[in-house]
């Protein structure tokens, strides 16, 4: 089964915008915590992409499989503690993050709230070792992302056009 960068980087889109909210610590700064976020995402990222790693090899290894889903799904329900306010443009620094996400915080929870059960659907199918239904749900939970990527992020510039 063949996956595109572009569906395993829509799983790392769902974690960035998903549910607004947190404060940050007394001790760090915005600077400190949008790195931090980055790095979640990214790291999001690399699970997804671990898995369609997996389907591209056509050996299934189910522990770094179910390792990477359960991560993702982990990271699912942390994330609204990843965009505190203070840490969107108006802090000065560089980030994808849209005001949306803190000027509209119904419509992002709603949009961020598909990530989670679409990723624990993908732990439960991963355990299955069905290669073609794990794709599929791969794809779905990526869809989520793509749910707030438009009204909550701003396209990197390698995605503009």
């Amino acid at each position: 089964m063949r996956f595109e960068s572009r569906t395993i980087a829509t799983v790392l889109a769902a974690a960035l915008l998903t549910v607004a909210g947190g404060s940050m610590a007394a001790d760090e700064s915005p600077a400190e915590i949008i790195k931090a976020r980055h790095e979640k995402l990214k790291d999001l990222g690399t699970q997804a992409k671990a898995i369609g790693g997996q389907l591209k090899s056509g050996t299934l290894d189910r522990a770094i499989m179910t390792d990477a889903a359960k991560k993702i799904a982990a990271s699912a329900r942390e994330l609204p503690t990843w965009f505190p306010k203070g840490t969107g443009p108006e802090s000065g620094v560089k980030t994808l993050a849209k005001p949306e996400i803190w000027t509209q915080p119904d419509e992002f929870k709603a949009a961020a709230d598909k990530f989670p059960p679409e990723a624990d659907k993908l732990v439960e199918i991963v355990a299955t070792g069905d290669a073609k239904a794990i794709g599929e749900q791969l794809k779905a939970t990526g869809k989520t992302c793509q749910g707030c990527h438009k009204p909550f992020r701003t396209p990197p510039e390698d995605e503009a056009h």
